[in-house]
Formats: structure tokens, C-alpha cells, sequence
């Protein structure tokens, strides 16, 4: 019996990738989005704006006719912040778990229907192991959070396979004496074997706004840095970011000049400009992906999905 398949004929690599809500996460991705079928980690230290690139790429996804799931296991999912995001909340499917042991069974679930097309895990750091959650203060394990990761993440590998679905991690850095003063993302590197993409999210030193992504793993393309404006309510600020993409591709040419017109005498007076501008803002967003190697996407149909979604039972909490 036939077992093996040409490598571009695999569902994975048909499905392609998903939008981030961001051209800069798009390229810093290497495939022009989140790629399908695989486990993506974002890490970096509290309150840098991860939880708010996963809602950027939800309501992306949800706006190219896509289905999106959010595990929220922090307890601290707010719908106002990602209704003002334009995440669809009627169309979300939200799930709460009360341990890691039942976060994992949730996403190997939605993984496994094949119905779900991006999954948003906000926190590994907050994967309670169940033995623990039950356990007094200071009698479990230190190792039992890594041990359930291995785990759980062995079989969402294999429900993975022909899914779909991408799964982003959102996660967060610990500091720990060893040899040196030395900081690593929670959970051990249970996670940092299985995802595909690992990426490191920080502020840039003396700057308001301005965020450092730094791609540390990359099974799909080369690793490579990056940096954009950042806000709260909105993440990466399009405009801003069309202007310093356009300029390193060449889009945009000195003196803020795209296709002999100028956008500004400056770098804030092209943002302005295309913040107003939404036709303009439009063709250089088009010029940029293509000149990013990013395709334009078509939108997906959801009818054939909606009778498996219905069929999830992990909706609201």
C-alpha cells in the first residue's frame, strides 16, 4: 500500500498560512503569515502587548471568514478590549480551563475537528498542573508543569497532523541564578522543541511605543528581527508600519516619496497622511506585500464549518 505523498501535495502545506493582523508579523513569520498545522510560542515579559497581537490575529482571521478559538486560562479574557480590537465576540469561540490538564484536551479538541483555524493559548505560564492545583502551598513538584507540557504537547502534535489549525502560544519570560543571571520562557523546553516558530516580544529600551520581535526559531525560514509602533486597543499600528516596511523594501523612497508622490516631509507626517488617506493607504499596502513576497488573501467560506463548530461544546465559560 502507497504511504507516502509528495510533499506539496500534504493538506498542510495546501491550507498555507493565516493572516496576523500585521505585514511585520506576516514577513517576520518567513511565509507571509501563521502558518497552518503548526504551534507557534510567543514569549516575552508581562505586559508587552502579547495577549493583544493574538487578538490582532483573531479578528484577522475572523475577517477573512475563518474560524478562531481563545483559551483563556488566566482568567483575565476582556471582551470590551477585544470587541474594540474587532474581534467578533458572537463568533469566537472562548473556552476557560480550570488546569492545564483540561486546556490541553480543549485544544486537542478544537485541533482535531479540523474546523478551527487559529487557537490562542493565553498563558502557558498559567497551566496549572491539576496535582498542583490540589496540592498545599509548597508540597508540589517544581517539575510537573514541564512534565505535563511534554505531554500534552506529545499528542497535540499528533492531533495536529492534517489539521488545519494554528495554534500560538502566548507565554512568558522567568529569571533563574544559574550559571549567570539567566532568563528562559515558563514551562520548560517541552514547548521550545515543538513549536515551529519561537518569538520574543520586548519593548526597545528609551522608546514609548516601539517593540523589539526577534524570531529566535524558525523551522519554515530564516530567523530575522524586527521592530514596529505599538499601541494598546489597536497593536501594530498599520500605518506607522506601512511607512518602515515600504522603506526597507523599497516601496517608499527617500523623502517619503511612494510612486512620485510625496507622503510627507517627514516620518510622522506620511502616518498622518495615511491615516487619512484609506485608498492611498490601501495601494501601498497592496505594493508593500508584494514587495514582502506576502499573497493577498481571498475570503473563506464558513458555511461547510459551522456544523462541526456547533458540534464543539467549548464555547463561553
Amino acid at each position: 500500500m502507497e504511504r507516502s505523498i509528495r510533499f506539496g501535495l500534504r493538506r498542510r502545506d495546501l491550507e498555507g498560512v493565516l493572516p496576523s493582523g500585521s505585514i511585520t508579523v506576516d514577513a517576520a513569520m518567513g511565509v507571509g503569515g501563521l502558518p497552518r498545522g503548526r504551534m507557534i510560542e510567543l514569549f516575552g515579559p508581562p505586559s508587552v502587548g502579547k495577549t493583544t497581537i493574538g487578538l490582532q490575529a483573531v479578528a484577522a482571521v475572523q475577517s477573512g471568514g475563518d474560524t478562531a478559538a481563545f483559551i483563556d486560562i488566566e482568567r483575565a479574557f476582556d471582551g470590551a478590549y477585544a470587541a474594540r480590537m474587532g474581534v467578533d465576540l458572537e463568533a469566537l469561540l472562548l473556552a476557560r480551563a480550570e488546569d492545564g490538564q483540561q486546556a490541553f484536551k480543549i485544544v486537542e479538541k478544537l485541533a482535531a475537528c479540523k474546523a478551527v483555524d487559529l487557537i490562542v493559548v493565553d498563558s502557558v505560564a498559567a497551566m496549572l498542573p491539576p496535582e498542583e492545583r490540589e496540592a498545599a502551598t509548597g508540597e508540589a513538584s517544581p517539575f510537573s508543569q514541564s512534565e505535563m507540557l511534554a505531554s500534552g504537547l506529545r499528542r497535540l502534535a499528533r492531533a495536529l497532523q492534517g489539521s488545519p489549525a494554528c495554534i500560538l502560544f502566548l507565554n512568558q519570560v522567568r529569571s533563574y541564578q544559574g550559571f549567570g543571571y539567566q532568563e528562559t520562557s515558563a514551562g520548560g523546553w517541552a514547548l521550545k522543541l515543538h513549536a515551529a516558530v519561537r518569538a520574543d516580544m520586548r519593548p526597545k529600551p528609551q522608546s514609548d511605543n516601539r517593540v523589539r520581535l526577534r524570531v529566535v526559531k524558525n523551522q519554515l525560514a530564516r530567523p530575522v528581527q524586527t521592530e514596529f509602533d505599538f499601541e494598546g486597543g489597536v497593536g501594530v499600528v498599520p500605518e506607522a508600519e506601512l511607512i518602515d516596511r515600504g522603506m526597507e523594501c523599497g516601496v517608499i523612497t527617500a523623502g517619503f516619496v511612494f510612486d512620485g508622490q510625496a507622503l510627507g516631509r517627514n516620518r510622522q507626517e506620511a502616518i498622518t497622511r495615511l491615516s487619512g488617506h484609506a485608498t492611498l493607504a490601501a495601494q501601498v499596502r497592496s505594493e508593500v506585500r508584494l514587495a514582502l513576497g506576502i499573497q493577498q488573501r481571498r475570503p473563506a467560506g464558513r458555511e461547510e464549518r459551522d456544523a462541526a463548530v456547533a458540534t464543539l461544546g467549548v464555547a463561553g465559560a
